[in-house]
């Protein structure tokens, strides 16, 4: 769920996008009081369908117009140094709102080296980028959705990185979840390139008047449930809680973190050759029986069922909601005045613990791209604390865990909760995280309006291992 993108594409060959996920695109504030900036709703991704053809040829089959690189080699202490000519990025529409600040700022400060950036619309972006490779038109840098990060590097697109990533001296404070997604085989792929993560927001206010302490957010599915309760009690079309029902992207960005808060996920195996682990995931089904709770004592809006991530939020924007599952951009969205009202934690899992969605995007360097030696000197560039730090300006969160300074969470104190929230975030490495959660009417929805709406989370969850298991065998075929 970035994990968040736009509706994600329906092609089983072209599985994913936590949060990552064509979504409704929401306006997100830049900065404090800054221009509004177009963001897709998070975790919605719905990805142009790639053709069998495309992804054949990703593999560096004869015919995909493969040419050596330009530049020295990966290993050489000149690659990433001193580079010349231009670098093509291409950076989903999504991103791209910070994608332009670091360019920008990169060809202010390197006279040597010229960045262009072309956004792609992020339900066309998994298609066009396929078709270039193919082609031999690459470009030299991508920012790709971080969960579809897997299926270019499955296909052996993206160039093997591993010497330079190892050489990085901010490593080990780049978001393991985003990182994870880059590797395959020990051997790393690309880098983290900026987060667009999940947590709860909270609404103090409410809280106050309903007699809970404001400074004492839920931490498990028992408090949730608790202070739904005492919040939907003040009445006159308040609710304690609110969800995108009808949003099968939004729902896995905002709910599989409860279920990783416990250290387990419903994909065992590396990609290429995982099972799924549905029924047996007890954190998975206390998760959906939270939300039939939720749901089934009228303690969550009744717009939740119809919710289609085209207004998520609007309702806890406008004061009438305690409690919402959502990302940054909802927050950063808000007016100043209310934005002293919220207040945020990670995701709890049933009994405690907490992760979030490592959703967000990634750089990758296609394998025949012209120039990567300066692709490389630009991603460097753009790991800088300096410039991470001003991911909140594009609605997004930094990569790096060091970011958080005392100066950066006084201006950003509610982007800091998902970057102190960095260390146990997640997002699963597979190749059908688009097939089972961001695909309309796919085996996630079902099984969750299954469950939550009609009740009968036992059958729900039958049926969604069945459609798990049926899911990963059509990406992995």
């Amino acid at each position: 769920m970035s994990a968040r993108l736009p509706r994600r594409q329906t092609d089983p060959a072209s599985a994913r996008l936590p949060g990552r996920r064509a979504n409704p695109v929401s306006a997100r504030l830049s900065g404090h009081g800054g221009p509004l900036t177009p963001r897709r709703a998070p975790a919605r991704r719905r990805v142009a369908a790639v053709t069998a053809a495309a992804l054949a040829c990703l593999t560096g089959a004869v015919g995909c117009g493969s040419s050596k690189p330009a530049g020295p080699a990966v290993s050489s202490p000149q690659f990433g140094t001193n580079a010349t000519g231009v670098v093509h990025f291409w950076d989903r529409s999504a991103t791209s709102p910070y994608g332009q600040i670091l360019v920008k700022e990169f060809n202010a400060t390197h006279k040597h080296l010229k960045v262009e950036l072309s956004p792609i619309q992020d339900t066309q972006y998994v298609t066009k980028l396929a078709t270039a490779i193919r082609s031999g038109s690459a470009p030299d840098l991508v920012g790709i959705d971080d969960i579809n990060s897997q299926l270019f590097i499955y296909n052996k697109a993206f160039l093997d990185l591993t010497s330079a990533v190892n050489k990085l001296p901010e490593k080990n404070v780049l978001s393991p979840g985003h990182l994870n997604l880059t590797t395959e085989n020990g051997h790393y792929y690309g880098t983290p390139y900026v987060g667009d993560m999940s947590f709860l927001l909270y609404n103090k206010t409410l809280f106050k008047k309903a007699g809970l302490d404001p400074n004492k957010p839920p931490r498990n599915f028992a408090d949730i449930l608790a202070d739904a309760k005492a919040i939907t009690k003040l009445g006159h079309g308040t609710y304690g809680f609110s969800f995108a029902g009808r949003c099968e992207g939004c729902l896995g960005f905002t709910m599989m973190p409860d279920v990783w808060a416990t250290n387990t996920d419903v994909f065992k195996g590396q990609p290429g050759n995982q099972h799924a682990t549905v029924s047996s995931n007890k954190a998975m089904r206390q998760t959906l029986t939270l939300y039939r709770k939720l749901w089934s004592q009228h303690l969550a809006a009744p717009e939740s069922e119809t919710e289609t991530g085209a207004t998520w939020g609007q309702d806890f924007l406008a004061g009438k909601i305690g409690m919402l599952p959502a990302g940054y951009g909802t927050a950063a969205n808000a007016p100043p005045a209310f934005q002293k009202q919220i207040g945020a934690v990670p995701l709890p899992g049933p009994d405690g613990g907490y992760s979030t969605f490592d959703g967000g995007a990634n750089f990758g360097i296609p394998k025949n791209a012209p120039n990567p030696s300066g692709a490389w000197e630009f991603v460097k560039f753009a790991l800088q604390k300096e410039q991470q730090a001003q991911a909140p300006l594009g609605g997004f969160e930094p990569i790096r865990t060091d970011v958080g300074t005392p100066a950066f969470k006084k201006k950003y104190p509610i982007n800091a909760v998902l970057l102190n929230a960095l260390p146990k975030g997640y997002a699963p490495k597979t190749l059908s995280y688009n097939v089972t959660f961001n695909q309309p009417g796919g085996p996630w929805e079902q099984m969750f309006i299954k469950a939550v709406f009609d009740g009968d989370i036992d059958n729900a969850i039958k049926n969604g291992q069945t459609g798990f298991a049926d899911a990963l065998s059509q990406a992995e075929s």
